[in-house]
């Protein structure tokens, strides 16, 4: 197993999948594992300023492609989650974690007993579980000849349900954007893409077009019966977080 020397060091990088190869480039090299990693999301004052991370996509390209030859397949994705959850310090968990995996081929869920895989195997568990509840939570409008979507995740899992509305809508033109990490999904003909940093007009250019949600809230209120309304039970169904883009709330 390659010696690693825990430090009191903070480092911060731009927040991207790229920049955290870079993060785990510079560690590794060192031998260093730093105290805290911070992001664009993280970044605090701190009575000694971080360490700037510059990412470098050549390092990062290679890193990336030595991660996937040298890690079983399980212990790459257990990674690749990790990195997509709002996970707290996660960098330094998944520094911790690559350092287990770089020296076994058994997976990291049964190293749950280490602080950092519990609270990445956790995190990853919430990841899945929103990911799953916003499949049926997403609520379209038509813009024009488009099915848009807007969604505020806690975690990044925007590409996880992307496979699930493309194959939903083939021959459809569909949006989903992800206001929380600034991600707009475009799917079409049974494939999808991901455009990043993007940023909606703030006008409510879906106003005036919402005519098939209107005609859903009607429906919802004619079959409601409202001796049978439980918001109790409701919320336990339908976190209240989730409403916000949802028509019948609206």
């Amino acid at each position: 197993m390659v010696w690693m020397k825990e430090t009191i060091d903070i480092l911060e990088y731009d927040g991207t999948l790229a920049g955290f190869y870079t993060v785990i480039d510079l560690s590794f090299r060192r031998h260093q594992f730093p105290a805290v990693v911070l992001n664009p999301v993280t970044t605090e004052n701190n009575l000694f300023p971080p360490e700037w991370i510059k990412t470098d996509e050549k390092k990062a390209a290679k890193i990336g492609r030595r991660l996937r030859e040298v890690l079983t397949p399980n212990n790459y994705v257990f990674l690749h989650d990790g990195f997509n959850t709002s996970l707290e310090n996660k960098e330094t968990y998944l520094l911790h974690a690559l350092h287990i995996a770089l020296d076994t081929k058994d997976h990291l869920q049964n190293f749950i007993g280490k602080p950092e895989i519990l609270a990445l195997d956790t995190a990853i568990r919430a990841l899945y579980g929103e990911a799953h509840q916003y499949k049926g939570f997403v609520r379209f409008e038509y813009v024009e000849d488009v099915l848009f979507a807007t969604i505020t995740p806690k975690h990044y899992c925007l590409p996880y349900i992307c496979p699930h509305f493309a194959k939903r809508y083939p021959k459809e033109k569909v949006m989903i954007y992800d206001e929380t990490h600034q991600l707009l999904a475009c799917m079409e003909n049974g494939g999808y893409r991901l455009l990043e940093n993007i940023t909606l007009p703030e006008d409510q250019f879906l106003q005036g077009n919402d005519i098939v949600g209107a005609q859903w809230r009607a429906f919802l209120e004619g079959v409601t019966i409202k001796e049978r309304i439980n918001p109790e039970a409701q919320r336990n169904h339908l976190p209240l977080r989730f409403r916000s883009q949802m028509t019948e709330f609206q």
